[in-house]
């Protein structure tokens, strides 16, 4: 066993470690509404959330993977050195954003550690001038736009889902509304889950599938199957394990949601990212879920959402892609000391 093949083994496992830190991390996207309005007990919603996570493998394609893995970063110009900082760059941010009990987005976190490592590996070869040179900046356009509109969207659909939902169930007892909207939860979350998997796996498999193209396996950019059931079974696996402490936050310290709010957030959320992913857009589960949380609470009362704990989110939201791209950058020049 070769060398290249040893690093490109260690980018894939880099890469599976990352899908798993991302579905550990983001399992409060899928679970926290359903928790906190206790349809499930926790232990059944990662259960429920990870099965849909997996599934999702069967129906949504390989655009989001085809933007991440070669509509970002020039592939000539990145060798699998630069794929692993800027994997390791990213773990670290959801590691340590995960025990500050922020929901910020690990699809960010990945974009921002990949294009650190890829700024730096260019300025190293080619100068402080060429720096940006691997950077596709008609790829970066979209997807930096959708960090503003995918939670005002999220937000938008769950406000006026929650508007019409109250009116319709003004006649309505609330024990047996609560209970109406605890088994339509179930689906609700069942389709949010669906879509995470459907957005958030493709990131990696399309970041293994740069990695086997800048190792020289393959000639052009392509996404074999097993990639694919790899990068789904691990953050099906991530989500199982459950991210406990940003559960707290998603659905408790924002706002308190009835079964009626945990429906109408799940759904405008899996309608927002479904809307990303038919246009091949890796777009934040974490940003839309939030949006649609504070929207559904907002209708039902301003004051009951912590707008300045939603605040702090958004400013976590902000120095993500710079934070991950400062520690993908830092793994890489680390590598770069060491001979990489």
């Amino acid at each position: 066993m070769n060398d290249a093949m040893i690093l490109t083994g260690l980018v894939i496992a880099a890469a599976l470690a990352f899908d798993f830190v991302n579905g550990f991390h983001d399992a409060a996207n899928s679970i926290a509404t359903i928790v906190a309005t206790r349809v499930l007990k926790p232990f059944h919603a990662v259960l429920w959330a990870s099965f849909f996570n997996f599934v999702a493998v069967f129906f949504f394609g390989t655009g989001v993977a085809h933007t991440v893995g070669n509509g970002m970063i020039d592939l000539s110009m990145v060798t699998p050195v630069v794929i692993l900082a800027g994997l390791v760059g990213a773990v670290l941010w959801g590691l340590v954003t995960w025990w500050l009990r922020m929901p910020t987005s690990s699809s960010h976190a990945l974009m921002g550690g990949y294009a650190g490592a890829a700024i730096f590996n260019s300025a190293v070869k080619h100068g402080l001038s060429s720096a940006y040179a691997s950077i596709i900046v008609s790829g970066w356009t979209p997807i930096l736009l959708f960090i503003i509109i995918a939670p005002m969207l999220g937000m938008a659909i769950s406000h006026v889902l929650m508007k019409i939902t109250l009116a319709a169930q003004n006649k309505v007892p609330p024990e047996k509304a609560d209970k109406i909207f605890g088994r339509m939860q179930l689906v609700s979350s069942a389709c949010l889950s669906l879509m995470h998997g459907s957005n958030d796996a493709q990131k990696t498999a399309g970041i293994i599938a740069g990695a086997l193209v800048a190792s020289g396996y393959f000639q052009h950019f392509t996404i074999p199957p097993w990639v694919l059931f790899m990068s789904y079974g691990m953050m099906g696996l991530g989500t199982m394990a459950g991210g406990w402490r940003i559960v707290r936050t998603m659905g408790h310290d924002l706002t308190r949601l009835r079964p009626n709010g945990g429906f109408c957030a799940e759904t405008a959320s899996a309608s927002a990212i479904l809307i990303a992913t038919c246009l091949h857009l890796p777009v934040s589960t974490t940003h839309v879920t939030t949006g649609a949380i504070l929207g559904a609470g907002a209708a039902r009362n301003v004051k009951s959402v912590r707008w300045n704990l939603a605040g702090n989110i958004m400013w976590a939201w902000v120095f993500t892609i710079p934070g991950a791209a400062a520690l993908g950058g830092i793994v890489m020049g680390i590598a770069v000391l060491c001979g990489g």
